[in-house]
């Protein structure tokens, strides 16, 4: 089996695609992906470095997935296609143009459905009040606003983390040990016992790459402080594993529910 990780963009001031492949590879360690191979991608270059994660920058970076989609989707390499930007930037349209080629997965999508596998109330861990509410919608056009209870918002972007991994390129395992990476730990696990606390949740997703990246310190933080029973979830094994269930099911997107200009059994009422 082969599959292939696209993240959300690179810019002038970040590179996610190394990060993926040091996620894939923890992931790995833990004895899953036997079998498989996964590429990565180096992401669709934006000019703008801006921190900002809102509605317009959802807009620029979807035309840039959507491009590295086809040219994947089309080589006939793969057999799934999972995107890993927190706010699933290009998700749709991705389902649309592999409508009868290869299974595409989301970050947001793939997390919401596993943490609806093993509970009943999630929260989602973010960034800033803009992309938080795009997940908030997101989960309602899934079909999961009654099971994602909150996106805490440790005001931490992405950006801010990712220059702090960068020091770790070649030492990955030294990234949590270090004092500004610590601190947003510190807030993210704060964060975590919050949504278990105030909004009664039983698992939490880490999405974005950044967070992904310092989920073993956030874990070893509940841990520490008596929250061992609560899951964390994270967005890059949850798209893979649904890729990999999509491709050995045989099934893909279907027509009706990412419906192109070509669909032939159209509803007659939409």
């Amino acid at each position: 089996m082969r599959l292939v990780a696209i993240p959300p963009y690179r810019n002038p001031a970040v590179e996610w695609g190394w990060v993926l492949r040091y996620l894939i590879e923890d992931y790995r360690s833990t004895g899953a992906l036997q079998g498989v191979e996964v590429d990565v991608d180096e992401g669709y270059m934006v000019d703008s470095a801006s921190e900002t994660r809102d509605e317009e920058v959802l807009a620029v970076i979807n035309v840039g997935i959507v491009n590295r989609v086809k040219h994947y989707g089309l080589s006939g390499k793969y057999d799934g296609i999972v995107l890993t930007g927190g706010i699933d930037p290009g998700f749709i349209a991705a389902r649309v143009v592999m409508q009868d080629k290869v299974a595409v997965t989301g970050a947001i999508h793939a997390a919401l459905h596993v943490a609806s596998l093993i509970g009943e109330r999630t929260s989602e861990i973010h960034t800033v009040p803009s992309s938080s509410l795009i997940v908030r919608h997101l989960a309602r056009k899934y079909g999961f606003g009654d099971k994602l209870v909150s996106v805490r918002i440790p005001m931490h972007t992405s950006t801010e983390s990712y220059l702090l991994l960068a020091k770790y390129k070649e030492n990955w395992a030294g990234r949590l040990q270090d004092p500004g990476l610590m601190k947003i730990m510190d807030d993210l696990a704060a964060e975590c016992i919050a949504a278990v606390d105030e909004n009664r949740a039983d698992s939490v997703i880490l999405s974005c790459e950044h967070l992904q990246a310092m989920a073993d310190g956030i874990r070893q933080r509940l841990d520490d402080k008596g929250y061992g029973e609560i899951p964390i979830i994270r967005t890059l094994p949850a798209g893979i594993e649904m890729a990999l269930a999509m491709a050995n099911m045989k099934l893909l997107q279907t027509a009706r529910a990412y419906p192109g200009h070509n669909l032939k059994l159209a509803p007659r009422f939409c």
